[in-house]
């Protein structure tokens, strides 16, 4: 029985172990809607990671770009759940002025469809679409941002067309 005792608590010490060891991993490069990106910054503030992706054709200004795609990377020590994400982002797009953004949870995905209105800064208007998953590693997000000109037309058409395509992509955020 002692042997028994062992060799269990010696099994359960090596899972914690290696589940600890997890990390995320992203890809080196994007492909969405026939547009290839790679990555231009990644900037980590403790728990959480962030990574912009741009146009590889294109000039790459984390500063100054129209097309981009992000990763938001956060252990989650807080062990927030997918409805409180949720209900956070609600609560932050009911205070942004002229924001429009349909916030859902769909097959253990967060997802988010939002329109940003031009600001001080960035003088067009930005689409935004995301999906948020949680794994071992923690809760990740991937989302793709295209900015247009305050005179575009038919945005929410084009959102609602993003969001579809946006769907369709495989996850790239693993967790080894």
């Amino acid at each position: 029985m002692k042997n028994h005792l062992k060799i269990v608590v010696l099994a359960l010490c090596l899972s914690a172990c290696s589940l600890q060891n997890k990390h995320f991993s992203l890809p080196d490069r994007v492909i969405f809607e026939g547009v290839e990106y790679q990555q231009v910054t990644n900037n980590q503030l403790d728990e959480m990671q962030q990574s912009l992706y741009l146009p590889i054709n294109l000039h790459k200004n984390p500063d100054d770009w129209q097309k981009g795609f992000l990763f938001f990377l956060d252990k989650n020590s807080q062990q927030r759940t997918l409805q409180q994400r949720l209900a956070l982002r609600e609560k932050s797009f009911a205070n942004q002025v002229n924001t429009r953004a349909d916030l859902t949870i769909i097959q253990d995905e967060l997802r988010t469809e939002v329109i940003y209105p031009p600001t001080e800064r960035f003088q067009n208007q930005q689409l935004e679409v995301s999906r948020g998953r949680d794994s071992q590693c923690g809760f990740s997000q991937m989302q793709f941002s295209d900015k247009r000109a305050v005179s575009a037309k038919n945005l929410q058409a084009d959102l609602a067309e993003l969001a579809i395509a946006f769907s369709k992509l495989p996850w790239l955020v693993e967790c080894k």
